[in-house]
């Protein structure tokens, strides 16, 4: 898959610690929206929230500092693995049924025995 194109869609404010929006289409022309952050930012919304950690859902890119440069070539990392997906994993963690992770344990869960009784006979 190639990037068609990557368009922030908030202004960065500060290039150490603030996160944006950004949309990715790729070259089939689906759109993706993921939030690239600085680590800064992450412990500037932990303050905020007075949590010691970030909350589950909250999936972000994250980088060292935002510029053009360094996001772009975050988000193409991102895109060159494995067919994007990094990408999609990020974009549709949230909107995966659990019945699919059941689905995976009990599949991995099944090998490991038969793997067990190989080694046992």
């Amino acid at each position: 898959m190639e990037i068609k194109e990557i368009q922030l869609v908030t202004d960065i404010e500060n290039i150490y610690d603030d996160g944006v929006d950004v949309i990715v289409t790729l070259d089939d022309d689906f759109s993706y929206v993921i939030e690239v952050v600085t680590p800064q930012h992450l412990l500037s919304l932990m303050k905020e929230r007075n949590q010691p950690f970030i909350e589950p859902g909250e999936n972000y890119i994250i980088v060292e500092k935002l510029t053009p440069e360094i996001i772009e070539k975050a988000i193409k990392a991102f895109v060159e693995e494995n067919r994007a997906y990094w990408l999609k994993v990020y974009h549709f963690a949230g909107k995966i049924d659990t019945a699919v992770f059941n689905r995976l344990q009990a599949e991995h869960t099944q090998y490991l025995k038969e793997l067990d009784e190989l080694d046992n006979s």
